[in-house]
């Protein structure tokens, strides 16, 4: 699913609920926010965790001697930062019951 897929998923199930107020670009903000934000909090090292979805974190790599593939010749590869994901049990429950 991409990004815009999920907002129109979203759209679609607020007007099938019977949110007839709501437009498409309120929903596109919203989706938008929330995910820059979540970014955000990850950027500056804090923990995201959404009940019964999962929980977001960040996971150091460490820097290390690497070497260039085409000539050998040694290079530094410097630390970086990566996301894991961790599903909740509700999202493995419901992904390994189809």
């Amino acid at each position: 699913m991409t990004k815009s897929e999920l907002m129109d998923t979203i759209y679609q199930a607020l007007r099938d609920q019977g949110n007839q107020a709501i437009s498409r670009q309120e929903v596109i903000m919203a989706v938008g926010l929330i995910l820059d934000h979540c970014a955000r909090a990850l950027a500056s090292g804090e923990r995201i965790e959404i009940r019964d979805f999962g929980s977001f974190t960040l996971h150091t790599i460490a820097a290390k001697a690497g070497r260039n593939p085409k000539t050998g010749v040694p290079v530094a590869v410097p630390e970086k930062r990566s996301v894991h994901f961790k599903p909740g049990q509700a999202m493995r429950i419901q992904v390994n019951s189809r």
